[in-house]
Formats: structure tokens, C-alpha cells, sequence
């Protein structure tokens, strides 16, 4: 390729002592911009123990939470293999209610709108379906404490920063954890991150991934399979008033060493609203009955119509 003449003579004024020391200058220039990359992707380190104190105190802001929520109603959407269900919530000091408002985002038809008026009213007149309800819901409860109780002594931690103001760590499992029940085995071969708010303590979001096969009785009793899933993430809704509103579960594995299971659940909650502490359960059925939403033709799967949500952990959501 013809080189303009311009170019040439200036390349002969400037002599080879010019060009080996803007080849130096490059070099120079490389180097430093290998060491500013490498400055910048600290790699993470053991956390000190006043970065392991705020995880025990953000967890356990997280447990008093769960045993003394503040109620909220808000809607909550679920999505499963087949499609997704909506569900009106509200909250009490006794317990949810909640009503299915949408199927794959289409409102009722009158038929399946009746259904969830039965449920409701059932829910009004019959003291054993209150008293399962509420107990299924306490039991919940109590296995979403478990897990958030064990959180912080079930890893070790490591610090991986600050990300827009918060503190993230990475964890793995810590081999000299032992889970005293079911809820917590599959913290045995979990690794992923968690983001704190350290102003105030809370937990923001935890992302994790099973990374080896868990086995539990000794895997008679059975196994979780690698590569399983657990995410939850939360926000601020007002001052002191945090909640849920993602969480992302999907686990397989088998029980007694035939059947095979997954768990799957995926929960987007939106439109919190405050909800009196005063309105006790039945007042809550009354206002869903009040207010059974629009109705449009798009049928559910069969036998879906009047199942209860469970809540899943941590939240109560």
C-alpha cells in the first residue's frame, strides 16, 4: 500500500530514537492499564468479624420480622409449569387470606369466581377450616425461621465489595455445619451471595446455587441434585417496613430413592398497601369477598381452583 509522501519524511525526521521511545510509552501505557484492571477486580476476602456480627444481626432482624409482621395487603403472582395465578393477599396478625383474581393473567370466569367465593365463605362458617388454615400457615412460618436462623452459621463468608451501597459477601458451605433439621440440609451444598443494607441490617437479596448433589438420612431418605436454585430479593417500602417481592425457587432431587420431585415456585408480590394491625382474619375474608375483581373467560388447570398459597422463605409473603 502507497504511503502519502507527508508521512514518509516525517517518519525519517523523527529518526528510530522517536519511535523506540513511543514503542516504551505504549508499553508504559499497557501496563498501567493492566494494573488499574486489576486494582479494580479486587478479589474477595475473608469476611472480619464485624462484617460476620452484621450478618448475624441482619439475619436476625429478618427472624423478628417473620414473628412480628407488620400486615400489608398486596398482590402476589405465582408461576408455575402450566401458567401463572394471581392472588389479592391480606395480611392479619392471625394469618393470610387471599383470593385467586387472575389465571395466566386473564380474570375469572363467573364459574371460578363462584369457587373462590365457596372457599371464602367456608372460611366464615367453618371453625376446622379456619383452625388447618391458620395452623398450615403457622408451620410455614416456623420452617421459614429455621432457615434464616441457621443463614448465617451454615457458610463461610467472604467480602466482595460495595454495590450501590450495599455490602455483598459470597458464601459457601461450612463443613462444620450441621442442620438440625430438613429445612437447612440443602445449605450443605449451596454457594451463591447475599447483599446487605447496612444502615439498617436487613438482608436485601440472596442468590444461591446448589453446587453439589445433598444428600439427607444418610440418602436413604433421600437427595437434592446440583444445580437447584434459591433466590429472594426484597425492598424497602417505607421507614423500618421491608418485604418480598421476588423470590425464585427451583429444586429437584428424589425421595426414598425412587421418586423423584421438584419444587418449583416463582412469586413476583406488588402493590403493598398498609393494612390496620386492628383487622383481625375474618374481616380480611369479608373484604376479599367484597371485592372478587373483574371477570373474563380463561380457565384454570384442573384441581387448581381452590388451593391456598404457601408462603415460602423467609418472607411472609
Amino acid at each position: 500500500m502507497l504511503r502519502p509522501a507527508g508521512s514518509a519524511l516525517r517518519n525519517r525526521q523523527q529518526g528510530p530514537g522517536v519511535a523506540h521511545i513511543r514503542r516504551g510509552l505504549y508499553a508504559l501505557l499497557f501496563v498501567a492499564f493492566l494494573t488499574g484492571t486489576a486494582l479494580a477486580q479486587k478479589p474477595p476476602f475473608p469476611a472480619s468479624e464485624e462484617h460476620l456480627a452484621l450478618i448475624a444481626r441482619a439475619s436476625e432482624h429478618e427472624r423478628a420480622e417473620l414473628e412480628n409482621p407488620k400486615p400489608f395487603r398486596y398482590q402476589e403472582r405465582l408461576d408455575w409449569n402450566w401458567g401463572s395465578e394471581t392472588r389479592s393477599v391480606i395480611e392479619t396478625t392471625e394469618g393470610r387470606a387471599d383470593r385467586i383474581v387472575l389465571f395466566n393473567g386473564e380474570p375469572l370466569s363467573p364459574e371460578q369466581q363462584e369457587k373462590q367465593q365457596h372457599r371464602l365463605e367456608k372460611l366464615l362458617s367453618d371453625h376446622d377450616a379456619v383452625k388447618n388454615e391458620l395452623k398450615d400457615q403457622k408451620s410455614e412460618t416456623q420452617r421459614r425461621i429455621r432457615i434464616i436462623k441457621a443463614f448465617p452459621n451454615a457458610f463461610l463468608f467472604d467480602f466482595a465489595g460495595v454495590e450501590r451501597g450495599l455490602l455483598r459477601f459470597n458464601f459457601r458451605p461450612d463443613p462444620d455445619f450441621s442442620p438440625k433439621d430438613r429445612e437447612t440440609q440443602m445449605y450443605r451444598g449451596m454457594e451463591g451471595s447475599v447483599w446487605i443494607e447496612p444502615a439498617q441490617e436487613r438482608i436485601v437479596r440472596i442468590e444461591g446455587m446448589l453446587v453439589k448433589d445433598v444428600s439427607f438420612g444418610w440418602g436413604i431418605v433421600g437427595h437434592l441434585n446440583k444445580g437447584g436454585i434459591y433466590k429472594i430479593a426484597q425492598t424497602q417500602l417505607a421507614p423500618e417496613k421491608w418485604r418480598i417481592t421476588t423470590l425464585d425457587v427451583n429444586l429437584k432431587g428424589k425421595m426414598f430413592l425412587f421418586n423423584s420431585f421438584r419444587f418449583q415456585r416463582k412469586e413476583t408480590n406488588s402493590r403493598f398497601q398498609p393494612v390496620s394491625p386492628e383487622m383481625n382474619f375474618p374481616e380480611a375474608v369479608n373484604e376479599l369477598l367484597s371485592s372478587p375483581g373483574q371477570e373474563r373467560s380463561r380457565k384454570a388447570p384442573a384441581g387448581t381452583e381452590t388451593k391456598s398459597a404457601r408462603p415460602m422463605p423467609f418472607s411472609r409473603a
